[in-house]
């Protein structure tokens, strides 16, 4: 398996809800990460000799940051608009989205996708920086791995 580098990542918003319809690439992306997790049950009874674990859950959440540009207010207001007062205002009450986070736009690249809830925005300014966003996410349901 190749090695890969993350200029060429993405990630892909579905502005419409999970009901469907094209996703758009978030503009001024510079880094994401996708975390998978699983539950662990315990299952250790009495005269056991140590402790024994069985499968649970599987979760995955997130998050992505980027330069904040008032100039992709088209692509990014399914982002930035939690309340779904202004540029998001197809979406449906849920919140839910549909999210594709690529590591790179080659062919059979890695792509990882689910429904996801934009849990908080965190935005930052410095006197001797850009104005950057933070975009944190929970998933809901599979976190689903295909290639590009």
């Amino acid at each position: 398996m190749a090695t890969l580098t993350g200029e060429l990542g993405q990630v892909k918003i579905d502005k419409t809800d999970s009901a469907g319809g094209a996703t758009v690439a978030i503009a001024e992306i510079r880094s994401w990460t996708v975390t998978h997790t699983q539950d662990v049950v315990e299952d250790t009874v009495m005269g056991d000799g140590a402790r024994t674990y069985k499968k649970g859950l599987s979760n995955f959440s997130g998050s992505f940051e980027g330069m904040y540009d008032t100039n992709h207010s088209t692509n990014n207001g399914v982002v930035f608009d939690l309340d779904a007062t202004g540029e998001n205002t197809s979406t449906t009450d849920s919140g839910i989205l549909t999210g594709e986070f690529i590591t790179s736009t080659t062919s059979g690249s890695k792509k990882f996708s689910g429904e996801i809830l934009i849990t908080s925005i965190e935005r930052t300014a410095s006197f001797d920086d850009m104005v950057t966003f933070t975009a944190n996410f929970q998933g809901s349901g599979v976190l689903t791995e295909g290639s590009v």
